[in-house]
């Protein structure tokens, strides 16, 4: 009789505790960024640490319209707030007007200005010349007029992300040249200054390859963000993650490739159903290797097209993913503007890469592997996110596939951090690459093709042509198509791009993802509905139901 009140004082401690609300969020990732500056390196874990504290001027609906988030109104030709003028030069530019919300603030409590887009447009300069942005200039506080040097399609998408002139201003002019500033921006050196962020979110905890820890930003006026704290923490492969997950050490993991593999996505909700959700986004992210067009093996491009036929990508979408991948035969989802009937595909067929290889000079050696004329075996350096376990499989996939027509695929996996912030940064891979891009439903791949990207001292290694490839008809065509403010004259440089592309192959295409967002039945709002990007630029929607 004496256990009753016990127990039943136990039951009232308990329950206000599981009444609570959930306030804090803990999420789990396998990457975790070389550095925090957003123009040193280009990496998608980055841009998901980076978005929750941090917002663009533009965003995209989920079918890829431009939608305004930091200014009042989207620039257009019809609002007058951009317009075609005639430079010096005799070319012609563009200027672009974009009018900032009077409610933007910093985490510290500044006021977000134009000077902070057109210091953004200074430190962007240092680390790599923008090839078509000539200056942002702030008209007046919130005023920020952009001047193009060629006429570009995308114009409402010109301006920078904002980077606060107060805080880093001073650090970047005292710098000795951008690796200098690179160190000793508070970004890298002490991120959990209030100042830098202007999101939903601020930085308040930063552990170098270990965990980041952001809090709401007091000075936000959107939506305000339910969760007190937000944890993000690395676990260096995918089958520690999950069993983190199902431990309860964290809440969420984080999207694609930077959390658990589409396999663990799809057996966790069969085993876990009543503990998670999962939904299956439809991405144009694609998977892809990059090619270094320096090394001699892989310079001919007959050998390049042999490595596409080579490849089964069917048979890895069937049997790795269960058929919820789609084969990419281009850099081009079907859904994305610039793709035409009957452009160019290389289509799984071994014989016929044995036979361009043939042509190309490699005959079988002793041991089957293919030997060029120097005698020299075809091994073939193959680089990727060690740890990621769906990839480590596909790759020794493709390692039979490839030994079948005599190549010696040789893996040399890297942590995440090795891989973006320092091989593929300074091209320092021989062979290839294997790596997912996520593009803009709607865009010109400039920066992934032109040769003015090709990474190099010159732009402080900040180009994201790993490939090296240089193409003068290549550069034309994309130059055209970003000037094309006409659809049609879009559409037909698009085509010449895809068929440079698709014919020399500096990219070997392999499969378009979906990506499968998982979440505890009890979050709501984290896969995008509605928004296109990474879910992080609509954090302040997370809530617990």
């Amino acid at each position: 009789m004496r256990l009753l009140p016990i127990a039943l004082m136990l039951a009232a401690l308990a329950a206000p505790a599981l009444a609570q609300p959930r306030d804090t969020l803990r999420i789990g990732m396998v990457q975790f960024p070389p550095d925090m500056h957003p123009n040193i390196t280009n990496t998608s874990i980055k841009d998901y640490i980076l978005n929750t504290a941090r917002r663009a001027m533009t965003g995209y609906t989920d079918k890829g319209r431009v939608i305004c988030v930091l200014c009042t109104e989207v620039p257009s030709l019809a609002n007058g707030r951009a317009k075609v003028v005639q430079r010096p030069d005799g070319v012609e530019g563009m200027e672009v007007l974009f009018t900032l919300k009077p409610d933007l603030f910093w985490a510290d409590g500044t006021q977000v200005t134009a000077r902070d887009f057109a210091f953004a447009h200074e430190v962007e300069r240092a680390f790599s010349v923008p090839a078509t942005v000539e200056k942002v200039e702030a008209t007046s506080p919130l005023d920020v007029k952009v001047t193009l040097k060629v006429v570009r399609y995308d114009f409402d998408r010109s301006a920078p992300a904002p980077v606060a002139e107060h805080v880093e201003g001073p650090i970047f002019r005292a710098a000795k040249d951008p690796l200098d500033y690179g160190q000793k921006s508070l970004f890298n050196r002490r991120p959990e200054e209030p100042g830098l962020w202007m999101g939903p979110y601020r930085i308040a905890e930063f552990r170098p390859n270990e965990q980041v820890t952001v809090v709401p930003n007091p000075h936000w006026k959107g939506r305000k963000p339910y969760f007190q704290r937000i944890t993000m923490r690395l676990v260096e492969n995918t089958s520690a993650l999950q069993a983190n997950l199902l431990s309860g050490d964290v809440d969420v993991v984080a999207p694609g490739n930077l959390g658990l593999t589409l396999d663990q996505h799809i057996a966790l909700t069969k085993s876990q159903g009543s503990r998670f959700d999962v939904a299956y986004v439809p991405s144009v992210s694609y998977e892809h290797w990059a090619v270094n067009l320096d090394n001699p093996l892989l310079k001919d491009k007959r050998v390049r097209q042999a490595l596409q036929m080579a490849i089964d990508r069917g048979a890895i979408v069937k049997r790795v993913f269960e058929g919820k991948f789609e084969v990419a035969d281009s850099f081009l989802h079907p859904t994305q503007f610039g793709r035409y009937a009957g452009m160019k595909t290389w289509p799984f067929d071994p014989a016929r890469a044995r036979a361009l290889l043939a042509e190309a000079g490699f005959k079988p050696g002793a041991d089957g592997i293919l030997v060029n004329a120097q005698g020299e075996r075809f091994v073939l350096d193959y680089t990727t996110t060690a740890g990621n376990r769906v990839r480590e499989l596909v790759a020794q996939v493709i390692q039979t596939q490839l030994k079948a027509i005599g190549i010696d695929l040789a893996i040399r996996n890297e942590p995440a951090r090795v891989m973006f912030g320092e091989t593929l940064r300074k091209r320092s891979f021989k062979g290839v690459v294997q790596f997912q891009s996520d593009p803009p439903l709607d865009w010109v791949p400039y920066t992934t093709f032109h040769s003015s990207y090709i990474p190099s001292p010159a732009n402080n290694w900040t180009g994201t042509n790993y490939m090296g490839l240089s193409n003068p008809a290549m550069d034309t065509a994309l130059a055209e198509a970003w000037a094309a403010l006409d659809e049609t004259k879009r559409a037909a440089a698009f085509r010449r791009i895809l068929d440079i592309a698709n014919e020399d192959l500096p990219e070997i295409n392999l499969y378009f993802t979906t990506t499968a967002v998982l979440t505890p039945t009890w979050l709501t709002g984290v896969a995008p509905e509605g928004r296109w990007g990474n879910p992080t630029n609509w954090v302040e929607n997370w809530r617990a139901k």
